[in-house]
């Protein structure tokens, strides 16, 4: 990544996906959807109410053009102050009813450099630096502290403290040693307060951001989508908060057998974290040498000098205490890592699973609020995945008590009525002899009536003792629909597919029935003779087509929403659209998140 020399990269890493959470991802409809921000709440200031700050703006232009209509006294150029003053009341005016119809965003990066500017040219024109004027410097600072963070508000301190101190020794009059000193005295106070205001500015804001974070984390996800998917999205949210190179979960699962795992989110590719891979045998002796106890920050002796000078912090939460052991082991670390420098705590569930977290950058580094905070979010991501796998027993153990007494309905209600059409058939056909004209199409009757009662009681004996399909079984379950199909109705319908190993059963099962319906709306709705489904799947979402084409002097069909197909594909947070391409076929895109 950086180019360092005789670096050993994490072995194990496994290639990221191509793509990024689609919104269908987070869209779920049930009791445990995630709430997540709008776009317009993010744009808005993160510490202080925007209205405030254009209006103090307002208010510090009428104070004081109001001072200096009381006591005109001070400045020594009066029309171009009062003309100064009275074009920034117009413009403050301006800014705040702009604001008002645009309901009041965050302040705009230019504004308090304009502000800037503006009490420098104050200064200057009022006739040197020993009026109040030289106090508005503060409400730029205040602004791009605030709104922006302790850089920006550094970097304002530093121009208004340039800017002020040049125009108040070379624009007032003759000064003596004094007046000098006066100057002096009032740059150097602008500084001290302006870093304090910029410090004071980027802490609020960035404590302000660590509790969105913890929200973001926190926020119940549905069981449906999986632990595994929700820890990718945890750490592109780490990834993205620290603007990071990667974020690693390494964990040690005890069941069915000790194995080590790992996680990875990479800067090179937001959004497509991938897991869980296997780690190779480097990589898990590392981790054994680090106590489960044990939080670090490391930087590289070697690293920029903005890393270094941070130098090598680590806190151990059994003795409550910082230490300067396992140095040489996070040395090693940064080379698995192949990084300058990292952050790393310890990760631990109650069900026996424990691990590392660990989040490694190459251009920024790393101090002990980042050891405490990041502490707290792996904490939240493990109490995350225990609550979902506490769902999810809660949800089978019900789910399993529903399928026993439909299974028990559909023999009763269903099956035994199919099982006496059937012997009525059959007392038919006996009653019709061989030689009846009717008799080959009551035989094909019992077929099909033999065949439904054995699917049913198939489907009532899967709904009793195992929960679905297992994920691979689905083109074969859709295929074996297809030979039906044509079997009894004649139509011919084209199965294609490639399954990825990732699809559970719970979902191969939603997408066999939906495959069904359409099938059945097909067979139902035209007079086609040919059908077609494909099944395309990859890491992140399963995709359905299921088409016909047109018979010859069949009308266009009209546009049309299969419903069925519709809500449950919303149920499952995926979504559908229609199609009539070119090739004369009609074809139903269903989209579903694994």
């Amino acid at each position: 990544m950086n180019g360092r020399p005789d670096t050993v990269r994490l072995g194990g890493l496994p290639p990221l996906a191509d793509h990024a959470p689609s919104a269908s991802e987070r869209v779920v409809p049930s009791a445990f959807a995630r709430v997540r921000p709008e776009a317009s709440a993010i744009a808005t200031s993160e510490t202080v109410e925007p209205r405030a700050l254009v209006l103090s703006r307002c208010l510090l232009a009428f104070a004081a053009l109001a001072t200096l209509w009381i006591d005109p006294s001070g400045p020594t150029r009066m029309e171009w102050t009062y003309a100064s003053l009275v074009v920034y009341c117009v413009y403050s005016v301006v800014v705040a009813v702009a604001s008002h119809a645009a309901q009041w965003p965050a302040p705009h990066r230019s504004l308090h450099w304009i502000d800037l500017c503006f009490y420098a040219w104050l200064v200057a024109v009022s006739g040197g630096a020993f009026l109040f004027y030289f106090a508005f410097f503060f409400y730029s600072i205040l602004v791009a502290s605030f709104v922006w963070g302790s850089k920006e508000g550094v970097l304002v301190t530093l121009v208004s403290v340039a800017l002020f101190g040049t125009v108040g020794l070379n624009v007032s009059p003759v000064l003596s040693e004094a007046d000098v000193s006066g100057v002096l005295i009032r740059a150097v106070f602008l500084f001290a307060f302006g870093i304090m205001m910029a410090d004071l500015g980027g802490y609020e804001r960035l404590h302000k951001r660590r509790l969105r974070l913890l929200k973001e984390i926190t926020n119940p996800w549905s069981p449906r989508f999986g632990v595994d998917h929700v820890k990718c999205v945890n750490l592109d949210h780490l990834l993205e908060f620290y603007d990071a190179d990667s974020c690693v979960l390494v964990l040690r699962r005890l069941s069915p057998v000790p194995h080590y795992m790992m996680y990875n989110a990479s800067r090179e590719k937001r959004g497509g974290a991938t897991g869980p891979s296997r780690v190779d045998e480097e990589a898990t002796g590392a981790l054994r040498r680090l106590p489960d106890s044990l939080a670090a920050c490391y930087h590289d002796p070697d690293g920029p000098f903005w890393t270094r000078v941070r130098g090598y912090a680590a806190y151990d939460f059994d003795l409550g205490t910082y230490t300067t052991s396992f140095l040489a082991d996070c040395a090693a670390w940064a080379n698995l890592l192949d990084t300058y420098s990292f952050v790393t705590v310890p990760y631990a569930q109650r069900d026996g699973t424990a691990g590392r977290l660990f989040v490694a950058s190459n251009r920024a580094g790393f101090g002990r609020s980042d050891i405490d905070f990041l502490a707290q979010a792996s904490a939240a991501m493990a109490t995350v995945a225990e609550n979902m796998y506490l769902v999810e027993e809660l949800a089978t153990q019900a789910a399993e008590h529903e399928r026993k007494t439909i299974s028990r309905d559909l023999h009763d209600t269903t099956i035994q009525p199919y099982i006496g059409l059937k012997l009525a058939l059959d007392g038919l056909y006996r009653e019709a002899g061989d030689e009846n004209v009717l008799g080959p199409r009551i035989a094909e009757l019992i077929a099909m009536a033999e065949l439904t009662i054995r699917d049913l009681r198939e489907y009532a004996s899967t709904l009793k003792d195992k929960p679905a399909m297992p994920g691979e079984f689905l083109l074969t379950a859709v295929k074996r629909q297809a030979e039906r199909l044509e079997r009894f109705y004649g139509i011919g319908v084209e199965v294609k597919g490639v399954i990825s190993p990732r699809l559970e059963g719970r979902l191969a099962a939603e997408a066999f029935q939906i495959i069904s319906e359409g099938l059945s709306n097909v067979l139902r709705h035209t007079r086609t003779r040919d059908a077609f489904v494909t099944i395309l799947c990859d890491d992140s979402h399963l995709l359905l087509q299921i088409g016909n084409e047109l018979s010859p002097g069949e009308p266009a069909a009209k546009e049309f929403t299969p419903r069925s197909i519709n809500e449950r594909a919303q149920m499952l947070g995926g979504r559908i659209y229609i199609e009539r391409n070119a090739g004369n076929n009609t074809v139903v895109h269903v989209s579903l998140p694994i």
